[in-house]
């Protein structure tokens, strides 16, 4: 279980709602070492620290050190990583090699108060299929270290690059799509029209281009919140991002545009005001919704394997209601389900033949 108080600093701003909630939750937090740990795993530590000063939130002397010890860790990391990506995106242009930079990448450098208050694990940059296999060899034939991992010829994204930055080792995976062909499905990419369409953000002596803001909302909620059965459930980062990218450019944002070409998207932004409520100031007002729901990630088969959660001691009477009846937020949040017919639609069929195509696929693996 995540705890409630990280979730509420899953955004970068506070208000006065947010400041009040963590203020109570700080106050009844027993396990300060395992939220702390949780943070990490989540990538929230630097906006946890953020939070918990701005909210004026008491916690113990203790945490606070540990915190300033894992932000300086941060900041290192943040450092490197920005040295690579200036030393790729100088090698690119070099070369005439078009990319946009993907997810953290560009929001580290434009909406977060600085690089190092976004963790990531990796750079992400888009290439079009014609160009990637050259940007991966010229990368290669520049110091970068490909790991040696199998991975499928049509895979959306080559094998990773790892390049030494000082101590740190920093990771790059250049892609050739945006998202692999399995279920949920995802929208069709034409990274020409995306490249069109690009805008440009400044890294230290480099200009990057990254998608537009419709586009970019559209991204960041596809790869955060619907990301295959299979693959790690969201992170709260994640959260942060879309909460911030839309805190941040709300007005700026085709709204109508938006609705018409990402309905899903529409239906998911509501849903994010019960992880950490929305600045009502900030945002469009259909964005508060009316109704309370307890947000939850999928977490039953074959997002854990059946050995994982019977090694949990998991009953299967559970693990069959994790898996046939998800929580309704993430029901609503994945499928894009709203009213009452949508969500049996999807419990009957929809979600059972989402399943099933993962069934045929793990089949297939043993044949």
């Amino acid at each position: 279980m995540r705890f409630r108080l990280l979730e509420l600093c899953a955004r970068i701003d506070g208000n006065p709602e947010q400041h009040a909630m963590l203020r109570q939750l700080s106050s009844e937090i027993e396990d300060w070492r395992m939220l702390l740990t949780q943070a990490e795993q989540e990538g929230m530590t630097p906006l946890l620290a953020k939070h918990l000063i701005e909210s004026g939130s008491r916690y113990p002397a203790w945490v606070k050190r540990s915190l300033h010890v894992v932000l300086e860790r941060h900041h290192r990391l943040a450092e490197a990583r920005t040295q690579l990506l200036l030393k790729v995106l100088g090698l690119f242009r070099q070369e005439c090699i078009p990319c946009l930079v993907l997810k953290g990448g560009v929001l580290a450098y434009t909406i977060y108060p600085d690089s190092s208050s976004r963790p990531m694990r990796d750079i992400d940059l888009l290439l079009s299929r014609d160009e990637v296999d050259r940007a991966q060899s010229l990368l290669k034939a520049n110091g970068f270290r490909q790991e040696k991992a199998v991975i499928p010829k049509d895979h959306f994204h080559l094998p990773p690059l790892y390049h030494q930055i000082g101590k740190t080792s920093v990771c790059v995976e250049l892609h050739r799509a945006l998202y692999p062909e399995c279920p949920p499905y995802y929208p069709e990419v034409d990274f020409d029209q995306l490249y069109s369409g690009r805008q440009q953000f400044t890294i230290g002596t480099e200009t990057a281009s990254t998608f537009s803001d419709e586009e970019m909302l559209h991204y960041l909620y596809q790869h955060g919140l619907r990301a295959p059965l299979t693959y790690e459930s969201f992170k709260l980062i994640n959260v942060a991002d879309i909460v911030g990218f839309v805190e941040t450019h709300h007005e700026n944002l085709d709204w109508k545009w938006i609705r018409t070409n990402y309905p899903l998207l529409c239906t998911a932004l509501p849903l994010l005001h019960h992880l950490t409520p929305w600045d009502r100031e900030k945002v469009p007002p259909w964005m508060i919704p009316e109704n309370k729901l307890t947000p939850g990630p999928y977490q039953g088969w074959p997002h854990k394997r059946m050995k994982e959660l019977k090694a949990e001691g998991t009953q299967l009477l559970e693990i069959l209601h994790r898996t046939f009846l998800p929580s309704l937020w993430w029901l609503k949040m994945y499928y894009g389900a709203v009213s009452t017919l949508q969500l049996q639609f999807c419990l009957v069929w929809r979600h059972p033949r989402h399943l099933y195509w993962w069934v045929r696929m793990y089949r297939s693996l043993t044949q």
